[in-house]
């Protein structure tokens, strides 16, 4: 029973993070403009030569690439916790570990979300936080007497019988 409640938790963190990914692309693309002329500032003073079209270009696919990647490491994601629910120890010591940076990330966030101005960066800190949580009641759930016992191996050729 621990490791279906883990499971589900750790589908709440992928979701929000795919939620995180679109809210931080959806800013970038309202505030387009000012991300782009700090870009192009930063660009000029490397290479003088660069063009505003061109900065455009890198912004624009700087995030198709971004949305691709994340979405990328979401599928990733999903497959580890889908062997999570198999009993492979490796899925579990891979998810302590994410669950712990997201649990420090997510501190970092609630720390600072009183300095970050927009809705963008303020719903992307809050699903951070909310994250960390569901993670930390993963972590905590998967490392339970009971939930460990799911990770022994079973019967003669145990290794891989799942």
């Amino acid at each position: 029973m621990d490791i279906v409640t883990a499971r589900q938790l750790w589908w709440g963190v992928i979701g929000l993070g795919v939620g995180r990914l679109f809210v931080s692309l959806a800013d970038t693309l309202t505030d387009r403009e000012r991300f782009s002329a700090d870009f192009r500032e930063r660009m000029q003073a490397a290479d003088p030569q660069i063009t505003p079209a061109m900065v455009d270009l890198l912004v624009t696919v700087g995030a198709v690439l971004g949305v691709i990647l994340g979405l990328a490491v979401a599928a990733l994601a999903v497959l580890v916790v889908h062997q999570l629910g198999k009993g492979k120890l490796w899925a579990r010591t891979l998810l302590t570990f994410a669950g712990v940076w997201l649990v420090i990330s997510g501190v970092i966030a609630l720390f600072s979300i009183g300095v970050v101005e927009g809705a963008g960066p303020v719903l992307s800190g809050a699903a951070s936080i909310v994250q960390a949580v569901l993670a930390g009641g993963a972590i905590f759930l998967c490392q339970r007497p009971e939930a460990a016992k799911w990770f022994l191996p079973r019967g003669p050729g145990a290794p891989g019988n799942r």
